[in-house]
């Protein structure tokens, strides 16, 4: 039984091949060296050790490796490390693990001070129960860092399986006495190898008898959540909106006038968020309006007769009236839809 999830950090949790791209050529550049680099030399720059990958993908003499080893590691923290990103649905699996109660680690080649920087620019730090890399002088095996992260967490390798992209986490979770799942998505592995080609197919090797993800919906055209919540959520086919006031996301400020008028502008709102959701209101199933005063509902219910003219059926309603609002609005409406 699985108890335990370790990732490989480059290519398994995020895309950062932008900056280590960027990095290595502006290293071997800043030594002096002027010649070009395949796309082949630039991926085996991925995954091992600093050292290693000057001196095996970039074939740079030993004289050369302690001083691009500096210069790498100076300008990825200026610059390269701001240009990655998460593979999509990456947040989602890791929502998906943890509410399996697994514990998550990162085992990578990486140092741990800056894969922890890393994964807190990337907004997914608190999903690991520890994270682990090499040490400053990379004398660290792959199956070194696994074993550090295993007795971290308190979960044996036969109790764990290792997520990576290339041979050298293959190798180190053999080594380690983990399972292993390969990802089809980053820098080693291709896709048609049998691998996981996206981070839902890792959620697919682990429990082939289904388990839902939820997905987190955000959109820049409706009003931005300002709290600990999401603006909406996709889950099990259907859509779960947070409740939308008439504020204008161009502006961020409420809405002025009637309850009508804020009532136009929350359904602008939620059609954005259902459209993000890749569905629209003649899905929804369920809407639940909260009013300043019941003395507005018939100017409101106008609005959202009109909102709803298109459905094939009537979502169910309820409307209630309530002390107060958020930013002392006049209506509030929360919806949930079908996909």
């Amino acid at each position: 039984m699985v108890k335990a999830v370790l990732f490989d950090f480059d290519g398994t949790l995020a895309d950062s091949s932008p900056g280590i791209f960027h990095t290595a050529l502006y290293t071997v550049r800043k030594l002096g060296i002027e010649r070009e680099y395949t796309d082949e030399e630039l991926r085996r720059f991925i995954g091992p050790p600093l050292r290693m990958c000057f001196s095996v993908a970039f074939g740079l003499d030993e004289a050369l490796l302690d001083p691009a080893v500096e210069i790498y590691r100076e300008e990825y923290r200026r610059e390269g490390m701001h240009m990655m990103s998460l593979y999509p649905g990456m947040s989602e699996l890791l929502a998906a693990l943890k509410a399996k109660g697994l514990k998550l680690a990162v085992a990578t080649f990486k140092g741990e001070i800056l894969v922890k920087q890393c994964l807190d620019n990337l907004g997914v730090l608190s999903f690991f129960d520890t994270v682990r890399g090499s040490n400053e002088v990379e004398t660290r095996t792959k199956s070194d860092i696994i074993k550090l992260a295993l007795d971290d967490i308190g979960v044996s390798p036969e109790e764990a399986v290792m997520v990576g992209d290339t041979e050298t986490d293959r190798g180190g979770a053999l080594s380690a006495g983990t399972g292993f799942i390969g990802v089809g998505y980053g820098f080693g592995f291709r896709k048609g190898e049998g691998y996981a080609d996206s981070p839902e197919g890792i959620l697919r090797v682990l429990y082939p008898e289904g388990v839902e993800m939820i997905e987190k919906i955000e959109t820049k055209s409706a009003p931005a959540a300002i709290g600990p919540y999401s603006q909406a959520v996709k889950a099990g086919g259907m859509v779960f909106a947070s409740g939308q006031i008439p504020i204008d996301p161009a502006t961020g400020n409420v809405v002025e006038g009637s309850a009508a008028d804020q009532a136009k502008q929350v359904f602008k709102n939620i059609n954005e968020v259902l459209k993000a959701a890749g569905t629209d209101i003649t899905k929804v199933v369920k809407a639940t309006v909260f009013l300043k005063s019941m003395d507005d509902f018939g100017a409101v219910n106008e609005v959202y007769a009109e909102a709803f003219k298109s459905s094939p059926v009537l979502p169910a309603r309820s409307a209630v009236q309530v002390g107060k609002l958020p930013k002392d609005v006049q209506v509030e409406i929360e919806v949930i839809a079908l996909v």
